[in-house]
């Protein structure tokens, strides 16, 4: 049966893939891939997680007005947590993601064409960064999703909050909702090639201004890691280990 399951998953991906990343190339042409990218991109996640046997609960909706937009944070567990997100929150959103995903054949050109934004490590990325999501809040009128770590946990501790999405936050005056993430390392454990088939939930929790002008900047990083940690259940961890790759 698992590996029925995997198979069904590997053909989903490869067959989907594609169709996915020509239909948004046609609509990008007709400059509608902005507006259909986010539904697109919504189905293409709920079958794949259909198709992995990944059962997906979401709690909190109701603190996310579908009009408004909004600046997610969330802790970071799996690489499937994109695939979660995307398959749950509203359409109207796009995430970050490192640049080597949008090397991936088809993968990575859909991830393009619907609007995602690629994340280059190095100087002055940062303001690139806030640059492109100023774009996507302000222009496109999407809400937008960080991983307020930047990478990965690897020993399912949370750790301490990059200052991205609350910089954002504050010169846009959109509000932060918090999320916590939970169960995704048993759907993608590290070293893993193919998603096992496992129960994951999100948690939403309420939206909060960033209007501070830099004396408790350190301060509201730091609540708001542990109402993520709060959320997704993990403990908060001081520095993160020597070892960790990045992600």
């Amino acid at each position: 049966m698992k590996y029925i399951r995997y198979i069904f998953f590997i053909l989903t991906l490869f067959l989907l893939t594609p169709a996915v990343t020509i239909i948004l190339a046609l609509l990008r042409i007709f400059n509608l891939a902005w507006t259909f990218g986010g539904h697109i991109s919504k189905l293409w996640a709920n079958v794949l997680l259909f198709s992995s046997g990944v059962k997906v609960q979401i709690f909190g909706m109701e603190n996310i007005h579908p009009h408004h937009k909004y600046i997610f944070i969330s802790n970071h567990l799996s690489h499937f947590d994109s695939v979660i997100l995307q398959g749950k929150l509203p359409s109207k959103y796009r995430f970050l993601a490192k640049r080597e995903l949008f090397r991936i054949p088809f993968f990575g050109w859909a991830l393009s064409l619907a609007g995602h934004i690629k994340v280059d490590r190095g100087e002055g990325s940062l303001q690139k960064i806030l640059d492109q999501a100023k774009n996507v809040l302000e222009k496109k009128g999407a809400s937008i999703h960080f991983f307020a770590e930047s990478t990965r946990s690897t020993d399912g501790m949370i750790y301490p909050f990059k200052p991205g999405a609350f910089i954002l936050a504050r010169e846009t005056g959109v509000p932060i909702i918090p999320m916590g993430i939970l169960g995704t390392r048993d759907v993608l454990p590290k070293g893993a090639l193919l998603p096992r088939p496992a129960h994951a939930i999100i948690s939403v929790g309420k939206p909060f201004q960033v209007s501070d002008d830099g004396s408790e900047f350190i301060e509201i990083l730091e609540n708001a890691r542990k109402i993520v940690a709060a959320l997704s259940g993990q403990e908060l961890g001081t520095s993160r280990p020597k070892s960790s790759p990045k992600s």
